[in-house]
């Protein structure tokens, strides 16, 4: 069993595809895996050569798809010749290739060059080779969910929002460069979309303890772009990385506070 897609953000319609993949693999006695790609296919196709950002960089895709039941991960390196593989190329080098049974994928899925493969030419190239199971359009209040969805709500600092349709608040990474008391200096990973400027209620866990707080940011003395971390408890953090949960829309800023704006082959992982 093989479910297909992108999977950026992991959202709730990515959930039911795999879920849907995981019932009709306990039905039809198949081990269940995902098939994904790396880097974004925009860092390829396109003529921006930037560092693509993620939802869910792969590390943490992978770890969440570990926790959905996935029993294998299937990482296509997204280059310039996989860019210009047929369709057909597409299912014998690797639905074929990695002995497909069932495919399951979204009706927008595309695949093949400039995506000329879509969910019809599946069903009718594959039939010979494995079962098709497409998935309609997963809504939420008449809208479909979708990853353009969720980097707009990110990119407006709408985060009480992307529960709804993530099923969770949207995490982000930070490395730490200072910290005293109540207060942490943080850089967060340029792997994970950046929070627009403002003041955010967040919250960090640590040592299976909870804490709240506020972000916002700021330029240091070095010219680098900052995030100020603010809890009403001391922090007996361990290490260098922490796991940021953003909970609320931004709220209004101290008179105190100035911002700038943040920059914003397969492998194969079994679980």
């Amino acid at each position: 069993m093989l479910a297909l897609g992108f999977f950026d953000g992991v959202h709730l319609g990515h959930q039911e595809l795999i879920n849907l993949a995981k019932r009709i693999a306990i039905q039809q006695d198949l081990k269940l895996a995902v098939m994904t790609f790396f880097p974004h296919p925009k860092q390829i196709i396109g003529n921006d050569q930037t560092p693509h950002t993620y939802i869910t960089p792969l590390e943490q895709k992978a770890k969440i798809m570990q926790d959905l039941g996935v029993e294998t991960l299937i990482v296509v390196n997204f280059d310039s010749a996989f860019a210009h593989l047929s369709p057909s190329g597409f299912i014998e080098d690797y639905l074929c290739g990695f002995k497909c049974k069932h495919a399951v994928a979204g009706f927008d899925f595309r695949y093949g060059h400039k995506g000329e493969g879509n969910m019809e030419t599946l069903k009718i190239e594959g039939k010979r080779f494995f079962k098709v199971t497409e998935m309609n359009k997963f809504e939420i209040d008449h809208e479909k969910v979708s990853f353009t969805m969720l980097r707009n709500l990110i990119a407006d600092g709408r985060f009480a929002d992307i529960p709804s349709c993530l099923g969770t608040y949207f995490e982000s990474q930070g490395t730490i460069n200072f910290k005293d008391n109540q207060h942490v200096l943080v850089t967060l990973s340029e792997a994970f979309l950046t929070p627009p400027p403002g003041v955010y209620l967040i919250e960090i866990q640590n040592e299976g303890n909870v804490h709240e707080g506020i972000a916002y940011q700021t330029m240091d003395r070095s010219f680098q772009e900052s995030w100020h971390l603010h809890f009403n408890d001391s922090l007996p953090l361990e290490g260098k990385k922490i796991h940021i949960k953003w909970k609320s829309g931004s709220i209004k800023k101290s008179k105190r506070m100035t911002f700038m704006r943040a920059k914003s082959i397969a492998k194969v992982q079994a679980f």
